[in-house]
């Protein structure tokens, strides 16, 4: 789809942190605004997330590229490279204001600031849900009357610690405080969405899922901390054992859950890679696509949908070097999900990096593809874990087939050599609740 610049559409881009696909659109939580845009717009119901902690998913998804690429592995590792051009580099050299709404820790020292003409990081308990939502009205409302915008909202909310607001915690809004906060979220999107402009592109994402079934037991809580001590802090393979106290407890689950999980960066499971994106808005169809695609396809997607193409940024002037005056570097590892009818099943490439895991040592990488979920610890001496994800799609029973393992291990992207920038934020971190 191609728009002339003087009559492209804005673009209203929201990620919801820790938004799990299976909260989006169901009855897990009373969402009706979020219902109707599931209804109304394209709905992505098989993407997977890039990692399973925040700075490097939305890295993946402002620049279409996985860490090996942009530079950005981690929380703190977390600088992104030059040559990598972001989504609002792109639509600013198309001639659209950029403006972004920040938080968590998507810091301007990450470099995911560049290409906005405003880059407004707030505190994580300025919220949507509360008096911070009249700063997001006004944002909105000055943008609008002149030349084409793109507002980058991130949002905090459902984001462990969950604070639900008084007048939605009821179970009439959801089973968990993570349902009964996204309700409230809903409400507040959908007024805030009632003011954008007719010719609006909205883009719903999340960055991550989050576990949540079992965040009341002190059971689970005790264990999980012996868990984390054996072996992320001591190397002991626990696997095991773990797989057979969740097979005990997640018979019958409320969702699609682990026991021993609580949170998000810790494992490459699907219900904290699996993360809705919906478009809705001019020229987008009403539609849901179930093949498999990538947190990388974002970037070209929503370039796509207001009619911008990459190249834009190099025919413009605009356009920008690298600090030693090189030129700026065009691959990408995603492609559009546009038009809907063209899509087809795409690898799934993920890692987990969360603060949680204690260290590098325990870091995961994994490739979702033809029914299959290869899972592998590059740096403890650990055998791989394959899924059978047909037969067994929470994932408790690993299947020993080498021949399978071993293709699918081929698929994942080479490692290569890393000289990351670190950041120091280890104060804001443990303010955000990262340990």
């Amino acid at each position: 789809m191609t728009h002339d610049a003087a009559d492209r559409p804005n673009l209203l881009f929201v990620c919801i942190d820790c938004l799990r696909n299976d909260f989006f659109g169901t009855d897990h939580a009373d969402t009706p605004f979020i219902d109707s845009l599931v209804t109304e717009g394209t709905h992505y119901t098989n993407l997977y997330s890039t990692t399973t902690t925040t700075t490097p998913a939305v890295t993946s998804f402002m620049t279409g590229t996985y860490s090996e690429r942009n530079g950005v592995f981690s929380l703190e590792e977390a600088r992104l490279n030059e040559a990598v051009p972001t989504l609002a580099e792109h639509l600013s050299a198309a001639g659209y204001d950029t403006h972004a709404l920040v938080t968590g820790p998507i810091v301007e020292d990450t470099g995911l600031d560049r290409g906005f003409d405003e880059y407004d990081y707030r505190d994580r308990r300025e919220e949507l849900v509360g008096d911070w939502y009249d700063e997001a009205e006004e944002t909105v409302e000055d943008l609008t009357g002149g030349d084409p915008f793109f507002l980058y909202l991130h949002l905090w909310e459902i984001h462990t610690p969950v604070e639900v607001p008084a007048e939605y915690d009821d179970p009439e809004y959801g089973a968990y405080p993570y349902a009964r906060t996204l309700a409230a979220l809903d409400r507040s999107l959908e007024r805030l969405c009632e003011i954008l402009p007719e010719d609006t592109v909205v883009a719903f994402h999340g960055d991550h899922g989050e576990a949540i079934a079992y965040r009341d037991s002190a059971l689970q809580k005790t264990l999980k901390l012996m868990r984390t001590g054996l072996r992320h802090g001591l190397g002991i393979d626990t696997r095991a054992t773990e797989r057979k106290l969740k097979r005990r407890f997640d018979r019958q689950p409320p969702i699609h859950d682990h026991f021993l999980e609580d949170a998000h960066g810790e494992n490459v499971f699907d219900f904290t890679t699996n993360v809705p994106l919906v478009l809705v808005g001019p020229g987008i169809d009403s539609e849901s696509v179930d093949a498999q695609v990538r947190q990388v396809d974002v970037m070209p997607t929503l370039l796509d949908a207001v009619g911008v193409d990459r190249g834009t940024l190099f025919d413009s002037e605009n356009a920008t070097a690298t600090a030693d005056g090189g030129p700026r570097e065009l691959p990408i590892d995603g492609k559009s999900l546009l038009p809907p009818a063209d899509v087809t099943d795409r690898d799934a490439y993920m890692r987990a990096c969360g603060k949680a895991l204690v260290s590098e040592k325990n870091w995961q990488r994994a490739i979702r593809a033809n029914g299959w979920k290869y899972v592998e610890y590059p740096n403890r001496d650990w055998d791989w874990e394959l899924y059978d994800l047909d037969s067994d799609p929470q994932e408790l029973n690993p299947v020993d087939n080498e021949r399978v393992a071993g293709r699918m291990q081929q698929r994942l992207p080479e490692e290569g050599m890393r000289d990351g920038e670190k950041l120091e934020i280890d104060g804001l971190l443990k303010d955000l609740g990262y340990k």
